[in-house]
């Protein structure tokens, strides 16, 4: 006789509750997956380009997280088989944002119940999945029992039909009794998401045009969503001035003097990344209260990892370069595949040879900081000269 294979629970907490550290990557993770339904939604004519919602919902006092996006929506008939299944995704890995399958459940270790709300235009029917993120929990540290991971999901899920109008399209994440109180701070999550989550730079950034020109020339495509929390659209809050914190303020202590790009090609001729970085007088790290500081990596214009991620790539006693400037590098290779956590792409022969590119572009990063900093200091020294020469003068 032969055993057939087994998958315990555990495997369950593995993919959903311990899979990430911030418990702020469930927006990310939500949002991913309308961008997808968004750009599938535009492709099939359902919605112009332009015309795309995802609004964030969070109510702290009812400690309540609503996600709603206007795409496809899911029919009633596919409900099942995509929303409670766990990493059986149907995306194409290396062209929809998310492929993995797992995202989705991220919000089960951070509420009481996790549902799922969605219609299909054309169909009169709205379809709604509870998650009971309690019981999952209390099977999973219940010790003394062992039960199959698709027993599991079976027990702890519920899905009913309901009427709705049939022009009616959307996709609706609701977190019900939210027990962490950093995803229910508005002002962090807005922080957060505007740096991570796939939108436009702000207009109140004079060089954001230069950007889009350098975009166009080049054949360039950055996708960008309209996404609201609690009705304010986010963007990325890039700024012409470096500021410096002070007691219940902030003061700016430098300007943003332009803009300068990033772009490399392979020997085919295929972009593998291209970016851009702030040009300043170079005097120093930004401060925290920059919320824009350092050179982020994005794959599809969603951020890999978090401010610290480019550190990487200069050498280990030059690291402190990488909060000298703000920017993006945008890895448009279909070969980068960010990994599950979504903090860096997956190893292969195509990473390596993005690395070593990056690291020699970063080279003429540091050599400005080094330059900016010889150039101060000769400044101080002709400054000495002169209040020398005058004291001279005095005495004479």
């Amino acid at each position: 006789m032969t055993d057939n294979p087994r998958i315990g629970k555990d495997v369950i907490e593995s993919l959903t509750l311990g899979m990430y550290e911030d418990c702020r990557f469930i927006y990310r993770e939500y949002i991913q997956n309308s961008a997808d339904q968004v750009d599938k939604a535009v492709a099939e004519g359902l919605i112009n380009a332009g015309e795309d919602e995802i609004h964030i919902t969070i109510n702290p006092k009812e400690r309540c997280i609503v996600i709603e996006d206007n795409a496809t929506g899911i029919s009633s008939d596919k409900v099942i088989p995509i929303l409670r299944n766990i990493a059986h995704s149907t995306k194409k890995r290396g062209e929809d944002k998310g492929f993995r399958g797992i995202g989705r459940l991220g919000g089960l270790g951070y509420c009481s119940k996790l549902i799922f709300e969605t219609t299909f235009a054309g169909e009169e029917v709205k379809s709604i999945m509870t998650w009971d993120a309690d019981l999952l929990k209390q099977i999973i540290n219940d010790r003394d029992n062992s039960e199959e991971a698709v027993d599991v999901l079976a027990r702890v899920t519920d899905t009913i039909h309901k009427k709705e109008a049939a022009d009616k399209h959307y996709f609706k994440v609701i977190l019900e009794n939210v027990t962490s109180d950093e995803l229910l701070n508005v002002e962090r999550v807005k922080n957060y998401l505007s740096m991570v989550a796939p939108v436009d730079i702000s207009s109140q950034f004079i060089y954001r045009s230069q950007i889009n020109k350098f975009i166009k020339d080049n054949g360039l495509k950055v996708d960008a969503y309209n996404i609201y929390i609690n009705e304010e659209q986010i963007y990325k809050p890039y700024t012409t001035h470096i500021y410096k914190e002070i007691p219940g303020s902030k003061k700016a202590i430098d300007d943003i003097l332009g803009v300068d790009f990033l772009l490399s090609k392979d020997s085919d001729g295929n972009i593998i990344y291209w970016g851009w970085y702030s040009l300043s007088h170079l005097g120093g790290q930004m401060e925290r209260i920059n919320i824009a500081r350092g050179i982020r990596l994005r794959k599809e214009n969603i951020q890999i990892g978090d401010e610290e991620i480019c550190k990487k790539f200069f050498a280990t006693t030059d690291q402190r370069f990488s909060f000298y400037y703000f920017g993006e590098i945008h890895a448009t290779s279909k070969y980068l595949i960010p990994n599950s956590r979504r903090d860096y792409f997956g190893e292969n022969t195509y990473l390596y040879e993005f690395e070593k590119r990056v690291r020699h572009d970063f080279m003429h990063l540091k050599d400005m900081c080094y330059d900016a900093s010889d150039i101060r200091n000769n400044l101080k020294i002709i400054d000495k000269a002169e209040e020398l020469e005058e004291k001279i003068k005095d005495k004479s």
